[in-house]
Order: C-alpha cells, then sequence, then structure tokens
C-alpha cells in the first residue's frame, strides 16, 4: 500500500463524554492505533495525519462502539507520488441509531494541472489503475458485528 497523507471529518451529535474518551482510548490501545487518534474526538474537522489507510476500517467500528451514531469523511493522498498525479481516495460512512450503515469508498487519478506527467502517470492514465482498492458502496447494519465480521462486509473481495 501507499504511504499517505489522511485527512479525517467526523461529525456527531452531542459532545464526547469523559466515559466515551476513556472508552476510545482503551480500544485505540487494544486494536495498536495510532495514539494520535485520541485528538479526532477533539477536532470535529480537518483532523490530519499520516499513514492511516490500511487501519481506517478498524477506526471507523471502534468509532462506533464509543459514539454510536456517527458519520465521517476520510480523504487519503498518496504521499510519495510520481510527478503530475497522485492516487487519491474518498471513503464516507455513517451509521445511524439503529446500527444501519453506509460506506462508501471512492478513487480517483489526480491529475495536477501545469505539470508534465511522469512516465509512471501516463501509465497510470493508460491502465486505469485503481489505486487503492476497487470503488464500492455497503450497506449493512454494525450493531452486533465484532471487528473481523465488519471489515470483511466493507473490503474487496
Amino acid at each position: 500500500m501507499f504511504k499517505t497523507d489522511d485527512n479525517y471529518n467526523l461529525y456527531f451529535d452531542g459532545l464526547v463524554s469523559e466515559d466515551q474518551e476513556i472508552k476510545f482510548k482503551k480500544l485505540i490501545d487494544e486494536y495498536k492505533l495510532a495514539p494520535e487518534f485520541i485528538n479526532l474526538l477533539k477536532i470535529d474537522f480537518n483532523f490530519r495525519v499520516s499513514n492511516t489507510y490500511d487501519v481506517h476500517k478498524t477506526l471507523i467500528w471502534v468509532l462506533y462502539k464509543t459514539l454510536g451514531p456517527y458519520a465521517i469523511t476520510i480523504f487519503f493522498a498518496e504521499d510519495d507520488h510520481p510527478s503530475g498525479c497522485e492516487y487519491q481516495a474518498k471513503v464516507d460512512f455513517y451509521v445511524d441509531e439503529s446500527g444501519n450503515f453506509d460506506y462508501e469508498l471512492k478513487n480517483h487519478l489526480f491529475i495536477y494541472e501545469d505539470f508534465r506527467l511522469s512516465e509512471k502517470c501516463e501509465e497510470r492514465k493508460a491502465e486505469k489503475s485503481v489505486g487503492f482498492e476497487k470503488d464500492r458502496r455497503i450497506k449493512g447494519n454494525i450493531r452486533k458485528m465484532e471487528l473481523g465480521t465488519f471489515i470483511k462486509s466493507v473490503s474487496a473481495e
């Protein structure tokens, strides 16, 4: 997978209680997520962190176990990209009070205007390569899902 520059925008009703924050910290430790994620509860928009694509599905599940209903938009951009282009991915996730969720992943090959495309970028355009994972939109109910089941349900086959 690519090294990434990531931006998280979290949306939820209300304030995070002290109990929720403690639970979130405990789950971060248990699932070996980056300790910086605790700041996500304090910064609703434009929380930035690097190289978290591989763990974003775990984080989504942990956030549900902590907050209940919420929504999140995550932008991933290839950090070390060839001159003229970069892979980007956007994840939108929403879960309601009943545990019904909607997970959508969209990939994009971003071409920088006014830059000469490198050979690698030309290859990427010609191959129409995916980048991160295949685009997908998955709906389900997370309420009784264990972490492994959730990750499998939103992952490419």
